[in-house]
Formats: structure tokens, C-alpha cells, sequence
């Protein structure tokens, strides 16, 4: 460890990198540069705002069986939300990086740039770029701008620096060039659950609840800026925010509540669920803080959802999803699926088969989110399904998401949430009623118009018609066929 005294306040200052050239000074947040044996001061770096990560500077753990410590954080803000990255120490003197945004968590460590590197201007969310042997999924492009930073970091930054970043997935593996400088960076690594990493020295639930959401020594403010009306925020779970009285995009991540758009008035609406509620879903405590109503676009009948956004301090997000077929379950994947040439997924060996594309778009929103909500952006869905399990991808021009889901009753829902909670209606056995009825109108025509061939043909002419009939009833007996 190598220390220095600060030049703005005098506090110590701490490099314990010998990789570290940038840190923060905790005491008066001015940003030093090392050069030698001194340091200069080259401005103060914004505070960061405290969230629901559980990471904090001075965590350890494990990574691959290589003992690390968290010695800098920077805040990467993007135009619907912002993560960390926090700078890892390994023991043997190497160097890492910690990304850790909306409850997941990947590490990388760097590695050394391959000349045929892809031109970033030229990668979209879905490219292919094979690496080593693999072929990754370029999973989220964007431009961030860092706007806060603590504790030591690889090279220079300060409030305002731009990142240009492209992450990439294949199943657990994990790779991301940066773009930042004039110099490609490319780093190497894998998808992780916290729990795996045996992290000591993580923030208590309750230091999360009393800090996230606020700057050191600021008020947090609850009251929507643009009509007044309280907004349901709770400290540690979420930054963006949609009015319900107003529908108002509000950004909390910062000292003040900021309006980010105004949207036109919407009738007030009643959910089965609603930002208040509680729920106890496998021993654990559950609270929806948001909802986000959809519609599929590009069809000629409207089909609706409702997706609920559950918190849980310790284990981060859970969605609920309502529609016309009944109740889901869903959590994004850390860990992608394979996608063949045929179309299909594999995900842990189990394989998938494809069921529709089509698109989705928000129509209402209310409570507080991890990530701006924006009504009538549109993604691109596709589902596949094994069984009662079904994975889903969900596309922008930014980035490629997976989420897995299970059906669950609408009693078992209602005992999560200690209430009663009517069941949907089957939309397979409408479905069914339909094909029947249709197979019923088929067959008759067909048997007024061809039933003179058994007596002209014999057998011959009952096979056939047996056989037309069975084609006509196969949709009916065997709806599955529909989805091949």
C-alpha cells in the first residue's frame, strides 16, 4: 500500500493498487492523479448515490478461487438508468472489474486485445463475434457517461467522462470491449451469483434501506415535482419513478426529484396488485414498488399484460406477470440460453422449442422502477417453451434481456399475497372451442359433398375420407400442433 497525504484537505490517501493512477479522496472527494511519488489534484468527483447494491469499498470474496478486494466505484449513467463498476484488487497484484446493476453481477479481469477487434459503430445488440474458439452475443451496446467515482481506479476519469462499451454473452461467459480511449481494452469473464463469491463485508439490509437513494447529507424528496402527489419511494430499490396521480417520469438519482417527461393524462386504473402490498414467496418478504401495463403491438386484436416489479433487500428483483392465460412468474437471466441454427434455445441442457415472435410496448406505468420507463417504447419478443417453463428475449436498439418463467396458479398467488385472487379464464380451452366448432362446420360440409365416394370408390374412398376428416380434427385434438 502506498499513501499520500491529500493536497486539497490533508487526509490520507491510499493506493493500494500499484496498477491505481486515479483516487478519490474520501474525506473531501477530490480526484487525485499519482505521478511518482505525488499526486496532483485535478478536480473534485461527484458523490456517489448509494443504491440497493450490497458492494461496498473494502468488500472482499473469491473469483475463480483468487482472493479479491473492492478498492474503487465508478456510476456510468446512461439515458434510462445507471450502474456500478467497482475496481477489484486481486492478492496476486492483478487487476479486475465488478459490474453489479439491477441485482446482477459479473466479474471480468483484462486481457490482451485481438488485432480483428470489431468496430464499435458497427455492433448492434444481437452481432456475433467469435472469441477463442466460442461464439459470443453482443447483448448491450451503449454510450454511459461516468457522473461519480470513489476510491482508487486503473486510469483517468473524472465527472463527465464518456465510456463506450460492448458487452457480450455466451451462456455464463461474459466479454466487454471498451471503447473509452484511443486504445481498445478488452475484458474477459463470466456471469455470477453473489452467494458463489463467499463476499465478506457486504452492506446490511438496513445501512441499504437508510442510505440508498440519497447523496451523503442530502434530503431525499418524496413529492412529485410536477403535481405534488406523494410518490410510493422506497430508499434502496429503485431511481426512476412514474407519477400515478400524474404519470410524470421522474428521476430521483440525485438530491432533488427531476421531471423527465410529462405524459398526457390517463384514466386512473385498477391492478390486481398495487405498491403497498406484501407478499411472502418462498420464506422470503416481497414488495411490488412498480407495474408496467403492455400491449403486443403489430396485431390485428390488442393483447394485454400486467408485469409487477417485486424487491426483496437480499435477493433483489422478481416480476409477477397477469395476462388473459393466468399468472407467471420471472427473473432474468445472469446466464444466457444457446440458440441454434433451427431456431431453437438449450438452456442447462434442456432444450426449448419456439413458440411466436412479436411486440410489445408500454402503455401505462406507475410506482418506481431500476430503469427509466418510457410509454410506447417498443421491443421485440420472442418465446420459447419446454413444458411449464418458458424463456423469453426481449429486444431494443440497446440491448438483448432473457428472462425464464413458470406458470403459477392464481391461488397460489393469492396466498403469497394473503388475498383472493380470481383465475383467468383458459385461453387454450377458448382456443380449443373454437377449433372445434370449426372442425364440426368442416366436416359436415365436407362429408355432404364426398360422401357418395365411399359408395362409388368402397374402401378405398372411407380411407380417404377418414383420413381428410383426421386432418381436419387435428388441430383440435392435438393444439400443440399449432406451435410447431
Amino acid at each position: 500500500m502506498y499513501t499520500l497525504a491529500c493536497p486539497s484537505c490533508g487526509a490520507p490517501v491510499n493506493f493500494r493498487s500499484a496498477a491505481s493512477v486515479i483516487a478519490v479522496c474520501e474525506y473531501c472527494q477530490s480526484t487525485l492523479l499519482r505521478d511518482a511519488d505525488t499526486v496532483k489534484d485535478i478536480g473534485k468527483m461527484s458523490a456517489v448515490l448509494e443504491d440497493y447494491s450490497p458492494v461496498q469499498i473494502g468488500t472482499s470474496g473469491r473469483f475463480n478461487g483468487d482472493a479479491f478486494t473492492v478498492v474503487g466505484r465508478i456510476q456510468l449513467r446512461y439515458d434510462a438508468g445507471f450502474w456500478n463498476e467497482w475496481y477489484l484488487l486481486f492478492d496476486d497484484g492483478s487487476d479486475g472489474w465488478w459490474s453489479d446493476a439491477s441485482g446482477q453481477h459479473v466479474i471480468t479481469r483484462p486481457i490482451a486485445t485481438p488485432p480483428q477487434a470489431p468496430v464499435f459503430t458497427g455492433i448492434f445488440p444481437g452481432y456475433s463475434h467469435a472469441h477463442e474458439g466460442t461464439v459470443f452475443t453482443a447483448c448491450d451496446v451503449r454510450t454511459a457517461r461516468c457522473v461519480a467515482g470513489e476510491g482508487e481506479l486503473p486510469f483517468r476519469v473524472g465527472e463527465g467522462w464518456v465510456a463506450r462499451v460492448a458487452d457480450f454473452r455466451a451462456d455464463a461467459r461474459f466479454l466487454s470491449f471498451d471503447y473509452s480511449d484511443d486504445t481498445v481494452r478488452l475484458y474477459s469473464g463470466r456471469a455470477v451469483e453473489l452467494a458463489e463469491l463467499s463476499a465478506q463485508l457486504l452492506r446490511e439490509p438496513d445501512k441499504i434501506a437508510e442510505t440508498a437513494g440519497r447523496l451523503p447529507g442530502s434530503p431525499q424528496v418524496l413529492d412529485c415535482p410536477s403535481c405534488g402527489s406523494p410518490l410510493a419511494y422506497r430508499a434502496g430499490m429503485a431511481t426512476q419513478l412514474v407519477c400515478a396521480a400524474c404519470h410524470a417520469e421522474v428521476d430521483c438519482a440525485g438530491d432533488k426529484a427531476v421531471v423527465l417527461q410529462k405524459h398526457s393524462e390517463l384514466a386512473q386504473k385498477i391492478f390486481t396488485l398495487a405498491p403497498g402490498d406484501t407478499a411472502k414467496i418462498d420464506g422470503a418478504d416481497w414488495t411490488p414498488i412498480g407495474l408496467v401495463q403492455k400491449r403486443e403491438r403489430d396485431s390485428d386484436e390488442v393483447s394485454l399484460w400486467v408485469e409487477y416489479l417485486l424487491f426483496n433487500a437480499q435477493r433483489g428483483f422478481l416480476w409477477l406477470i397477469e395476462s388473459d392465460t393466468g399468472w407467471e412468474r420471472a427473473t432474468v437471466l445472469n446466464r444466457w440460453p444457446k440458440l441454434d441454427a433451427k431456431g431453437r434455445v438449450e438452456l442447462l441442457g434442456k432444450p426449448y422449442r419456439k413458440l411466436y415472435d412479436y411486440g410489445g410496448e408500454a402503455v401505462y406505468a406507475a410506482g418506481a422502477f431500476n430503469w427509466r420507463v418510457r410509454l410506447n417504447d417498443k421491443v421485440a419478443i420472442t418465446d420459447y417453451e419446454n413444458g411449464s417453463v418458458k424463456l423469453s428475449s426481449e429486444q431494443d436498439a440497446n440491448e438483448i434481456s432473457w428472462t425464464q418463467s413458470r406458470k403459477v396458479d392464481a391461488a397460489e398467488v393469492g396466498r403469497w399475497f394473503g388475498k383472493p385472487i380470481a383465475a383467468k379464464p383458459s385461453a387454450r380451452s377458448a382456443d380449443e372451442r373454437t377449433l372445434g366448432g370449426a372442425a364440426k362446420v368442416l366436416s359436415i360440409i365436407y362429408l355432404f359433398i364426398n360422401l357418395p365416394m365411399v359408395f362409388d370408390s368402397g374402401v378405398i374412398g372411407f380411407v380417404l375420407i377418414a383420413v381428410t376428416l383426421g386432418l381436419i380434427w387435428a388441430p383440435h385434438w392435438f393444439p400443440d400442433l399449432l406451435d410447431s
